[in-house]
């Protein structure tokens, strides 16, 4: 048995920047209080909703280091390592190791492909650089590698892997890493409107994108549907998909900030290469909350809390 055994609704953290371009952390220690208190029970930095491509290498490191700061304990905080270079990972991993987090998530090295020998070879040596759990993270859209069910099942034999994020988006996958795996492995899916089937199959948790933006809603819907209070899920769905659909208007992390702003919730813009949503693309975006209505549903689950 790995531990910690994580679980619940882990929200992965957008980067705000100011108007020059730097980190915003006056805005991001709200946001992490915010996370917090509206039922996250985990925080992740630096994954790929906060644009961590998009950052130096001292960048993420301070981030990491603020985001343990600002959570101060309370809910684990995982360091999102992913990196094009396994070097730049495992000095990530070490780094949030010194900062005090409480785990890494990591998918195979970007744009490489590498083939199972060579993504076991990865791991390996990304659990030796540090003494911290790993979250695997399966994102073959993102990655241009997957990692199978048979591949997992011999990543859990390494002393720290603690859980896979998958975000494939195959539920047949998630089932099977839950049957097979569970009793070693936190199985995570890696969007919201994938938490009803997954738990049914056995996941135990989401690292979440849009609990950040939308109060108690995602909170209120993830325990729903572990009750299976369909009255509950019935009403809470159609907001939760409605804000993904906003997400699919451009570049999904660029989305996430879209539908902050139009709420208005300060998240800034990205970084390029992302860029800010059209006009267009926010008139979208505007017409796909009003007519679920987003704003009201967020406001009636903060008050059935």
């Amino acid at each position: 048995m790995h531990t910690p055994k994580w679980s619940g609704i882990h929200s992965v953290l957008i980067t705000p920047f100011d108007t020059d371009g730097k980190i915003d952390f006056a805005t991001y220690e709200k946001q992490v209080e915010t996370n917090i208190e509206n039922g996250a029970d985990g925080l992740i930095a630096c994954g790929s909703t906060g644009e961590f491509y998009a950052l130096t290498m001292a960048e993420r490191a301070e981030l990491l280091g603020q985001t343990a700061k600002f959570a101060n304990g309370r809910v684990p905080v995982i360091a999102g390592v992913s990196d094009l270079l396994p070097a730049n990972a495992m000095e990530l991993a070490r780094t949030s190791e010194k900062l005090g987090l409480d785990g890494v998530l990591a998918m195979p090295p970007l744009y490489a492909m590498p083939d199972r020998r060579e993504t076991l070879h990865y791991f390996k040596q990304l659990c030796s650089a540090s003494g911290l759990p790993v979250m695997l993270y399966n994102s073959p859209r993102r990655a241009g590698v997957g990692l199978d069910v048979q591949l997992v099942s011999e990543l859990a034999e390494l002393p720290t892997v603690a859980a896979i994020k998958d975000s494939s988006g195959d539920i047949v996958q998630v089932s099977e890493l839950a049957r097979r795996l569970g009793d070693r492995l936190s199985v995570f899916v890696g969007y919201e409107t994938m938490i009803r089937p997954a738990l049914s199959v056995g996941a135990v948790g989401v690292v979440a994108m849009a609990h950040q933006l939308s109060g108690r809603l995602v909170r209120t819907y993830f325990d729903a549907c572990a009750a299976n209070d369909q009255a509950t899920i019935d009403r809470l769905e159609p907001a939760l998909f409605a804000i993904y659909a906003c997400f699919k208007q451009g570049s999904y992390y660029a989305g996430i900030k879209a539908v902050m702003n139009t709420l208005g919730q300060s998240a800034g813009l990205p970084r390029e290469p992302l860029l800010p949503f059209t006009a267009d693309q926010m008139a979208k975006v505007e017409t796909i909350l009003a007519e679920n209505n987003v704003a009201a549903t967020i406001q009636q689950a903060g008050e059935h809390a």
